[in-house]
């Protein structure tokens, strides 16, 4: 059956958490020829950035737009004169339908002195539907925590608490929300969807789950064959199923990909793991069979990990990667549900594991009671349930 996950709570990112954003690894040049945009806000910072390619196609690039026209995305100013400009389906676009605040995936010639000129030019939202405001800079959409801060863009109509909402911004796999960059009224004529990093799937009953979502597919081809636990998606949702789902019309692999032959450095988390030669890095693929490793014993599901390498047949063919332990999370406050059978309870909106591995002051794990005030540093691994609580401080 789907699980039912809480919403994880805003939390402070660390340096190393930041470079986890947006539901991709960051990426940055590493030859080639071209030159990488400045350091830009938080609006602007780039989330991708590769270079090196051939023919038309010099760099890649991941980031917020911050003007238009010109097109400024990431702090590199586009030419997009002859660019093919579309949405995350495949819609064409016009320049002025672009705005400030919207997220921009664009492959261009070489960048020198800040500008390129644009070959295409994808614009998508992370998540559209339905939205439970919980204060006024944090709310639920499709079931995922959205964190809109005061840099975040505001288009017509979308001040106040607005009931339907269209985000664009960042998917924090660490943090397990999307931050938003721009955040505008969703109309009719756009239909709910959510991207973020499948949870569990089950081809043979047809649905598959992101965060608390669970989704159902209309017919057994909408779930693609090479999605698996730990991959980055989009999906198109249709109307909303009396049992809480969502139908599902379509989905597919979105994770964030330079393309082939562009020299990349890429840092991130590892959302799926089958060997130290073969992982992912929220999403990407990477392939390290020839590939030097340090902290071979710490790269694993869950861990930090910085790949350097080529893209290869969409894959990331490492030459190096060095790999440390995720940081745990640190959380206080008052449990409000408790499962001993389980040995599960909530906390802020987490749900937490604890085991006889959890090390326990201030009293024993059978001092957990609803209303206890309690302290805890805990992990938690892509598709898990739960953190699981490695110390806990009962106060």
């Amino acid at each position: 059956m789907p699980r039912r996950l809480p919403s994880p709570p805003d939390t402070p990112l660390s340096r190393r958490h930041w470079l986890t954003l947006a539901g991709t690894a960051t990426l940055t040049a590493c030859g080639g020829g071209a030159n990488a945009p400045q350091e830009a806000p938080a609006l602007a910072r780039p989330l991708g950035v590769a270079t090196g390619g051939t023919g038309r196609v010099q760099s890649f690039l991941s980031a917020a737009v911050t003007a238009t026209p010109p097109l400024v995305v990431g702090g590199v100013t586009l030419d997009t004169q002859d660019a093919d400009i579309s949405d995350g389906e495949g819609a064409s676009l016009r320049l002025k339908e672009l705005a400030p605040g919207m997220t921009a995936r664009v492959l261009a010639g070489s960048i020198v002195a800040g500008a390129a000129h644009a070959v295409t030019v994808m614009v998508d939202t992370q998540v559209a539907g339905p939205a439970t405001w919980l204060d006024s800079r944090t709310l639920l959409v499709l079931g995922q925590r959205v964190s809109v801060s005061s840099t975040a863009v505001r288009g017509p109509g979308a001040g106040g608490t607005p009931q339907e909402v269209r985000v664009w911004g960042r998917l924090d796999v660490v943090g397990g929300r999307i931050v938003a960059s721009r955040l505008a009224v969703r109309t009719p004529t756009v239909a709910p969807m959510l991207r973020g990093l499948l949870t569990s799937v089950d081809r043979s009953a047809g649905w598959l789950q992101v965060g608390p979502l669970v989704a159902r597919a209309v017919d057994g081809g909408t779930i693609p064959s090479g999605l698996a636990e730990g991959s980055v998606v989009r999906l198109t949702l249709g109307e909303l199923l009396p049992d809480g789902s969502w139908q599902l019309l379509a989905a597919r692999d979105d994770a964030l990909r330079p393309p082939d032959g562009l020299t990349v450095e890429l840092e991130g988390q590892v959302t799926q793991f089958t060997s130290a030669r073969q992982f992912a890095i929220d999403g990407v693929p990477v392939k390290a069979s020839r590939a030097q490793i340090e902290g071979l014993a710490q790269l694993q599901l869950g861990a930090t990990a910085e790949v350097h390498g080529t893209m290869r047949d969409g894959a990331l063919v490492a030459t190096e990667v060095s790999a440390q332990a995720a940081e745990p999370l640190e959380l206080a406050g008052r449990i409000t549900a408790l499962d001993a059978g389980s040995q599960t309870f909530l906390l802020n909106g987490w749900q937490v594991r604890w085991d006889a591995a959890t090390r326990f002051s201030g009293g024993a794990s059978d001092g957990l009671r609803v209303g206890r005030q309690l302290a805890l540093r805990a992990r938690w691994r892509p598709g898990a349930a739960a953190l699981q609580a490695l110390s806990v401080v009962l106060e």
